[in-house]
């Protein structure tokens, strides 16, 4: 029609390149970890890289396996090995540093980090004064604050750090540990109650995960368009029943975790029958045994609840296998990285019939630069999605 202004090829391709980029605006980038072990500054300097690379910047890292040291370790070296002897002190001492650094705000993460399972706790201090926060009665009224400042100043910067940020921006079910650094810990914040049966829950996490003041200025700059995703959780040794994760997983409404969280693998994610491991991976880690080598590997309470949640990623430590680097004769016993094929969960009834995918990832544990590099991609111990 005579008048009619029609978009040339040009402008059509911008519109495009604009719907495009509106889309991957709001796109989730997440980065996952293996266990950590008190490593804390090569996870700070690892995450301080990629956020700041092409691939970020990235909303959130969820880790699996001890994030603070842990004493008895899966790894199995020999006790007599004067070489692994000295190793475990080596990182029984950088935790030491670490956890220091932690503690006198001089280590910190460029992205907010969630873990599950503490490895032999938190650091003693923050401990304490995490407990003196969670003693204070809700209901009770404050004389010595009298609006002035941010806090009380007869209690320790460290005090008032904690109860700020647990008590005014920390969504439900994560416990602030320091800036950018939290615990999932679900509807029982009670530490007598999340060791009976350890924790597990599902939550919804809010995004961007905005810490304080200059982290939340931050975080705003690195999301255009707030979202949520949905993370369930399993600590290590986790049995069956786990109440508040059962009963959310079997709500009408609910349509799958978006990424879970466990310290273990679920039982027959290995097995020859379930075909979700690649043909190298399963040679490697059970020597191409047919038999079923790989059948009882993992938990069985695990795998029920996988079941149950339907993650759309399920991240869990890496197995541990020996492995012999960069020319020495001495065999060591690492994690390996293990990325399952796509699989697909039985439909349900809240997925409207349709069965949705999902994939099983296995990191190894955070690891120097240079070993890192001696091993390889089979041993990475961060992956993103």
């Amino acid at each position: 029609r005579q008048g009619k202004k029609t978009k040339s090829k040009a402008q059509r391709t911008l519109h495009i390149k604009y719907i495009l980029a509106a889309n991957m605006s709001n796109r989730v980038k997440i980065l996952m970890v293996g266990p950590v072990n008190g490593q804390l500054s090569l996870l700070s300097n690892k995450l301080r890289t990629l956020q700041k690379s092409k691939a970020g910047p990235f909303d959130i890292c969820l880790s699996a396996g001890p994030f603070f040291h842990q004493t008895t370790t899966d790894n199995n070296d020999n006790d007599n090995d004067a070489g692994a002897k000295q190793e475990r002190q080596t990182i029984k001492d950088n935790a030491a540093s670490d956890e220091k650094l932690l503690l006198e705000k001089l280590l910190t993460f460029d992205v907010p980090v969630l873990f599950v399972d503490a490895g032999d706790g938190l650091p003693t201090d923050l401990q304490a004064k995490i407990d003196n926060v969670k003693k204070r009665d809700d209901a009770e009224i404050d004389l010595d604050d009298d609006g002035d400042d941010g806090g009380d100043k007869n209690k320790s910067d460290g005090e008032n750090e904690v109860k700020n940020g647990d008590s005014d921006n920390t969504p439900e079910g994560l416990l602030r540990i320091s800036s950018n650094l939290y615990q999932l810990v679900g509807a029982s914040t009670q530490p007598q109650m999340q060791q009976q049966g350890g924790l597990a829950d599902i939550i919804s996490v809010p995004l961007p995960l905005i810490d304080n003041a200059e982290n939340g200025e931050l975080a705003t700059k690195t999301r255009a368009h707030a979202t949520s995703i949905t993370v369930g959780f399993l600590s290590s040794r986790i049995r069956l029943p786990c109440s508040n994760f059962e009963m959310k997983s079997k709500h009408t409404s609910f349509l799958g975790c978006d990424v879970l969280i466990s310290g273990e693998w679920g039982q027959g994610m290995s097995s020859n029958k379930c075909s979700a491991l690649t043909i190298d991976d399963r040679n490697i880690l059970f020597g191409g045994d047919d038999g079923g080598g790989g059948n009882m590997v993992g938990s069985y309470d695990v795998a029920e609840l996988i079941a149950m949640s339907r993650p759309r990623y399920h991240l869990a430590p890496g197995p541990v296998i020996p492995v012999q680097s960069g020319g020495e004769e001495t065999v060591k016993m690492r994690r390996r990285f293990v990325a399952s094929l796509p699989y697909r969960y039985p439909a349900t009834s809240s997925s409207g019939g349709e069965a949705h995918a999902g994939r099983f990832l296995a990191c190894s544990n955070v690891m120097p630069p240079p070993e890192v590099k001696s091993l390889g991609k089979s041993f990475k111990f961060i992956h993103a999605v």
